[in-house]
């Protein structure tokens, strides 16, 4: 059955946000669990987007072309043919409230200190940014998240902005596939925030036109 690109309407929304929280807890790094109201919060983001129709933010999902009622997988890309207009927000310091909800605040602190970073520089730039990207576990293996870069890479092809990201090591190889490149990798020591193991998050970006691994092996 095939499997094709949708805006995500506010009626996905809890799926999305669902798959989302599956995937990534409350945060890419460390994955610690949602906290209280997180699923909430997150919900009313994506619906504040899409009442803003912005001409930035693309929230996508992927479904099944024969059950468009279910969300097999939801994606976010935004797009910055002049840099990005919150240069100044990305730069503040993290709320102090938002390092309390939870026993990982600074684990939290030390992911928003990376993504702002990472993002404002990038953003004095044009882009594309591939905020977040997420498979439902019980259809992983269908090309759903290949579907969702596919999108953002047309664009890209279409308007000569190159493609960035920040890839979590799960979906590093999908992303070198698709002729993203190695910019940088950051480690983080999950122990240190009350979790195990050891996060790494790599800086990548593909030109437009890059070829794909399968196209470039031809």
């Amino acid at each position: 059955m095939p499997l094709v690109v949708r805006p995500v309407e506010h009626e996905d929304v809890a799926q999305c946000i669902e798959i989302r929280v599956a995937s990534l807890g409350s945060l890419v790094i460390g994955r610690p669990p949602p906290y209280r109201g997180y699923v909430q919060e997150a919900e009313a983001s994506v619906h504040r987007d899409l009442d803003k129709n912005s001409s930035h933010v693309r929230h996508l999902k992927v479904v099944d072309a024969e059950n468009e009622s279910e969300v097999i997988a939801y994606g976010k890309w935004e797009v910055y043919p002049r840099g990005r207009p919150d240069l100044d927000k990305l730069g503040q310091p993290m709320d102090d409230a938002d390092k309390q909800v939870d026993r990982y605040g600074m684990l939290r602190e030390a992911a928003h200190e990376y993504f702002c970073s990472r993002n404002g520089e990038m953003g004095k730039h044009p882009h594309l940014l591939l905020a977040l990207l997420v498979t439902d576990s019980r259809h992983r293996q269908r090309g759903a998240g290949s579907l969702l870069v596919q999108w953002g890479l047309e664009v890209s092809d279409a308007t000569g902005l190159p493609c960035y990201l920040q890839a979590s090591e799960q979906g590093r190889r999908l992303y070198e596939h698709y002729g993203f490149q190695e910019i940088d990798t950051v480690e983080y020591n999950l122990s240190y925030y009350g979790l195990e193991g050891v996060e790494k998050m790599t800086e990548m970006l593909r030109e437009p036109g890059a070829k794909s691994g399968t196209e470039a092996s031809i």
